[in-house]
C-alpha cells in the first residue's frame, strides 16, 4: 500500500492543486500541495538515515531563509547549503577520492574568501576540481556497459532504493 501511495502522490498533489486554485481561488495554497511529493517519499521511507539524508535539503533551505529573513544574514547563511553534500557523503559512507578533492578545494576556497574577503579572482581555483579529478581519478566507462541481463537489472543496480514500484514485489 505504501508503494502505491507513493506512486499516486503526484496525481493527488495535482488534484489538490486544482481544487485549491479553481474552487478556493487560492493558487498560492495550491502550489504548496506539490511539496507532498518529496515529503511523502521521505516520511514513508523505512531507513532512518535515508530520511535524514533526504530531509537535509529542506532543513538547509529553512535555516537559510530563517537566517536571511530573520537576521539579514544572507551572505554567510548560504553556507548551510554545503551541508547537503557533506551529509550525503557521511550517510552513504562513500568517500571517493573525487569527492574528497571536491570538498577539500571548496573548503580552501571558502576559507580564503571569508578570511581575505577576496572572492573574485580566487574562484579560479575551483577549476582545479575537474582538472585534478580528470587527471588522477578518471571515470571507468567499462562499468556502464550492459552485461545482457536486461535493462531492469541495470536500472535497479544503479538506482538501488530509488525504484518506487517493482512489479515482482508489489502486493495485490
Amino acid at each position: 500500500m505504501r508503494r502505491r501511495l507513493l506512486a499516486a502522490m503526484p496525481l493527488i498533489s495535482t488534484m489538490l492543486f486544482l481544487v485549491a486554485g479553481l474552487y478556493l481561488e487560492n493558487w498560492k495554497l495550491g502550489w504548496s500541495f506539490f511539496l507532498l511529493i518529496p515529503l511523502s517519499w521521505i516520511l514513508l521511507s523505512k531507513n532512518v538515515f535515508k530520511k535524514v539524508n533526504d530531509l537535509i535539503p529542506l532543513i538547509a533551505l529553512i535555516v537559510f531563509l530563517w537566517l536571511g529573513f530573520g537576521f539579514e544574514l544572507w551572505h554567510p547563511g548560504w553556507t548551510v547549503f554545503l551541508l547537503i553534500p557533506l551529509v550525503n557523503m557521511i550517510v552513504e559512507k562513500r568517500f571517493t577520492p573525487r569527492k574528497i578533492v571536491t570538498v577539500g578545494i571548496s573548503v580552501i576556497y571558502i576559507t580564503i574568501g571569508f578570511v581575505t574577503n577576496v572572492w573574485h579572482p580566487t574562484w579560479i581555483m575551483l577549476l582545479l576540481i575537474p582538472i585534478i579529478n580528470t587527471i588522477f581519478f578518471p571515470y571507468s566507462f567499462n562499468s556502464f556497459k550492459s552485461n545482457n541481463n536486461g535493462w531492469k537489472s541495470d536500472i535497479s543496480k544503479y538506482f538501488k532504493d530509488k525504484i518506487i514500484i517493482n512489479e515482482e514485489e508489489d502486493e495485490a
